[in-house]
C-alpha cells in the first residue's frame, strides 16, 4: 500500500518514526545514485571495488531478507505470544548509528547478500523499490506488536530485536549511499 494512503493515527508511533527513518535514508540514497550517471553506475571505480548496481543490489538483499522475516513475524504473532506495544517512546536510539555507517573499517557482506557480479543499476533500483515496498508493508502491519521482544541474530552486531533491525536497514544504506558518493568521487577523478 503506498504510503500515502495509510492512515497514520493507524500505525503505532515507534512504526512511524521507523518509517520516517527509512524514507529519509532512502531519499539519501537515490541523491547519491544520481550523482552517479547512468552510463557509468556498472563500471567498477576500482579493483576490487563494488559498482553502484552491485552495491544496490546487495542493498536490495537485505531489504527482502528483513520483509520476510517481519512478514513470518506478523504470521507467527499470535503463535509467538507476541504482546502489544505498550510505550512509545522513540526507539532511534537502540542501535548506534556509528556502529553501522563507520567507513573507516571495511565489511564483508555475508554471502547471503553479496550482490551478484554482473548486477544493473536499473534493475535492482527497480527491485530494491520492491523490497521496500515489502518492507514497509510488513512494518505496517507489524504495528502495534511489541517488536522489541523479538530477536534475531545478525552476523556483526549479534542479537537484535525487529526495532534495532529496522535501524539496521536505515544506517546500512546511510553506510552505502557513502560508499555511492566514494564511487562518484572515484569516477571523477
Amino acid at each position: 500500500m503506498p504510503p500515502e494512503t495509510v492512515n497514520k493515527r493507524a500505525i503505532h508511533p515507534r512504526i512511524g518514526e521507523l518509517l520516517e527513518l527509512l524514507d529519509e535514508t532512502r531519499a539519501s540514497l537515490m541523491m547519491a545514485v544520481a550523482r552517479v550517471p547512468e552510463e557509468a553506475r556498472d563500471r567498477r571505480a576500482g579493483e576490487g571495488r563494488w559498482t553502484v548496481g552491485e552495491v544496490l543490489d546487495h542493498l536490495h538483499r537485505v531489504d527482502a531478507g528483513f520483509a520476510r522475516r517481519i512478514q513470518k513475524v506478523v504470521a507467527e504473532a499470535g503463535e509467538r505470544g507476541t504482546p502489544r506495544e505498550t510505550e512509545t517512546s522513540s526507539v532511534l536510539g537502540r542501535l548506534e548509528r556509528s556502529a553501522v555507517t563507520d567507513r573507516s573499517r571495511r565489511l564483508e557482506a555475508p554471502e547471503v547478500v553479496r550482490p551478484a557480479q554482473a548486477a544493473r543499476a536499473s534493475e535492482a533500483l527497480a527491485a530494491l523499490k520492491e523490497s521496500r515496498a515489502a518492507v514497509r508493508d510488513g512494518l505496517i502491519a507489524a504495528s502495534g506488536l511489541a517488536l522489541g521482544t523479538i530477536v534475531f541474530p545478525h552476523v556483526m552486531f549479534g542479537q537484535l530485536d525487529m526495532y534495532q533491525w529496522t535501524l539496521f536497514l536505515g544506517w546500512h544504506e546511510v553506510r552505502h549511499a557513502e560508499q555511492i558518493r566514494e564511487i562518484a568521487e572515484a569516477m571523477r577523478a
